[in-house]
């Protein structure tokens, strides 16, 4: 499938700011700019943010945890969440959880707080700067920070959005058996560390479901194009792209979408369901110009 197809029919800002995440997302994982694809990501919620002003608050808070010299990793993380947690009370946003404005890291660093996964990006973009790697963890309840300490190999795992509060892994390991019980996957695999991109697309999965879920589908629809900008192959946002553009009365871009979707997965669960609406698509657009 081409990815022009995925752009063709949206604001020409909107273009650029898929194009731009995509370039950004897309390039090795290492050299991923986590902090500018997630404020590529805020100006779908906020355009006019001041993207400056949160890149001097990221390096203002690590010049404040950066140590004096050489220490443990294990030090340099407790120093980091005494001053996220303590000094500066980034906490996780349990009133408004569901705010679009939960899933930007500009606005987290503007209120500090957020969604779990918000602020676990706050704490790995803070590292970065102070020469620390901290991993996402994509935990089925919420998303979790890890850290490798170097001298031990030993895995420790925070709670972003309980104030960086270390969780045991066996206790952490058996909630995961718990809630899997016996089914899919092996609960440990829960575990392991996700890439950048995988934390870009749960982000801007959150944010699509918030857009839904105040009705905001143009909301939606932007942050399917970035994660289509993502991740072009992806069939299941190809067809979320068309119904929430039949859901704005885009008919046109919504036969493109659901038409591509029903061509290349048509052994899909929702195939025939997807195929009547394809149906209902043509109908409205020929009312339109009858």
């Amino acid at each position: 499938m081409d990815e022009d197809v995925t752009q063709r029919f949206v604001k020409l800002d909107s273009i650029t700011l898929a194009r731009q995440f995509g370039t950004l997302a897309r390039g090795n994982e290492r050299a991923v700019r986590l902090d500018l694809c997630c404020f590529l990501i805020g100006r779908i919620v906020e355009p006019d943010f001041d993207q400056l002003s949160a890149l001097r608050r990221l390096d203002e808070l690590a010049d404040a945890a950066r140590g004096d010299g050489p220490s443990r990793e294990a030090e340099q993380v407790e120093r980091l969440c005494r001053v996220l947690f303590e000094e500066q009370r980034f906490r996780g946003d349990t009133d408004t959880y569901y705010d679009p404005l939960n899933c930007c890291l500009h606005s987290a660093l503007e209120t500090e707080r957020g969604m779990p996964i918000t602020l676990a990006v706050v704490m790995i973009e803070v590292a970065r700067r102070i020469g620390l790697e901290l991993h996402g963890v994509g935990a089925p309840f919420h998303f979790l920070i890890k850290y490798v300490d170097a001298e031990s190999q030993v895995e420790h795992f925070l709670d972003p959005f309980h104030a960086g509060r270390e969780i045991d892994r066996q206790a952490l390991s058996e909630r995961l058996r718990a809630t899997n019980q016996g089914a899919g996957p092996n609960p440990e695999s829960f575990l392991a560390s996700v890439t950048k991109r995988q934390i870009l697309q749960r982000i801007l999965t959150n944010l699509k479901g918030a857009g839904v879920r105040k009705r905001d589908y143009v909301s939606a629809i932007a942050a399917t194009d970035f994660l289509l900008a993502l991740s072009p192959w992806s069939l299941e946002d190809r067809r979320d792209r068309g119904l929430l553009c039949y859901q704005t009365g885009q008919y046109i871009e919504a036969l493109d979408d659901l038409q591509q979707y029903h061509e290349h997965a048509g052994n899909a669960p929702d195939a025939d369901r997807v195929a009547d609406f394809i149906e209902r698509v043509r109908t409205r657009i020929a009312q339109g110009t009858g």
